[in-house]
């Protein structure tokens, strides 16, 4: 059986495609993300652009293209913060499903974060301690704390990069100013948070694909002694982030694009995501960085696949297909 997994982000929709037999052990055959950015122009207006929805359309011939070549039986489609927050959501996701005969679940963040959850500990084994998973979206943040027992408190916050960017429109490069400005914002805006992070005394963040993808890979290309393994997950050590993060802050949209091992959908959300991740590592006394490869997808597919296989056959580990 071959599965499909499209994840409707604000920046990117992302697509998995994988295969799955009576094992329980699914095999990744395709991996894929495209551009559509759907919250440009309208994500604070809860709207999405005539603009947006052409890219959309652009993006789903691609991944139905892909999904017919591997000749997929099964979809799962997930819509996320810019989509269930714009007033004409209900609308584009009609017209996707019947164009592309898909069926497209527009999630909360609470489901959102269940997700993430569920993909981010396949990636990285979690024990007793207690940590923060964090995806930095371009609509919504979702930050959860848990152990590999249980989520002890779980939020999705509308502080997406797309969001603070247009609500913010930095210089380029950003200003001392403006880092401030956004830094007094997300504490305006995340008390709740570091109070959460306090009582349970988290020390660890992991942060999974997206944003955290592009500080590995960018780290990964300027320093040839790190090696990138394993695939799954990577330890980015704070002295490496905060020099990365000095690094975003110094350089221009046409430097970023120049940077080895950068990737172009997050060029001009990642300042601002080094922002965040910065301010919430400073502000929490967090010590210890990692970057999951697995989020909402990998989690999409997980859950399938233990709702539809065997107890004896649920803990076996995902294998990628070379």
């Amino acid at each position: 059986m071959r599965i499909s997994v499209i994840d409707l982000g604000t920046n990117t929709f992302n697509l998995l495609v994988a295969e799955w037999d009576e094992t329980g052990i699914p095999k990744i055959l395709n991996r894929s993300k495209y551009a559509t950015k759907i919250g440009k122009g309208g994500i604070n207006n809860n709207i999405i652009t005539d603009e947006a929805i052409e890219r959309a359309k652009n993006a789903f011939d691609t991944i139905t293209e892909i999904s017919n070549q591997f000749e997929v039986s099964k979809t799962l489609a997930f819509a996320t913060s810019a989509i269930r927050s714009a007033e004409n959501g209900n609308e584009f996701v009609k017209l996707i499903e019947e164009k592309y005969h898909v069926n497209i679940e527009i999630i909360s963040g609470d489901r959102e974060a269940d997700l993430i959850f569920s993909g981010t500990k396949k990636a990285i084994e979690l024990n007793h301690e207690v940590v923060a998973i964090l995806d930095i979206g371009g609509g919504s943040n979702e930050i959860i704390i848990a152990n590999n027992e249980k989520i002890f408190w779980k939020n999705s916050y509308p502080l997406g990069m797309t969001r603070l960017l247009e609500k913010f429109n930095p210089a380029d490069p950003i200003n001392k100013n403006m880092i401030k400005d956004i830094e007094e914002y997300l504490k305006s805006q995340m008390t709740d948070l570091f109070e959460a992070l306090d009582i349970h005394s988290v020390k660890t963040l992991i942060g999974s694909s997206g944003s955290f993808d592009t500080f590995k890979q960018v780290l990964v290309a300027n320093s040839p002694e790190l090696n990138g393994f394993p695939t799954t997950h990577f330890e980015i050590k704070l002295k490496d982030f905060f020099k990365l993060h000095q690094l975003f802050l110094a350089s221009s949209l046409e430097e970023r694009e120049q940077m080895p091992g950068m990737d172009p959908v997050r060029v001009e959300l990642i300042v601002i995501a080094s922002i965040f991740i910065n301010y919430l590592v400073k502000e929490s006394g967090i010590s210890k960085l990692f970057q999951s490869s697995f989020a909402l997808k990998e989690g999409a597919l997980f859950e399938y696949i233990e709702k539809n296989t065997n107890p004896a056959d649920r803990d076996k580990t995902i294998e990628t297909k070379k």
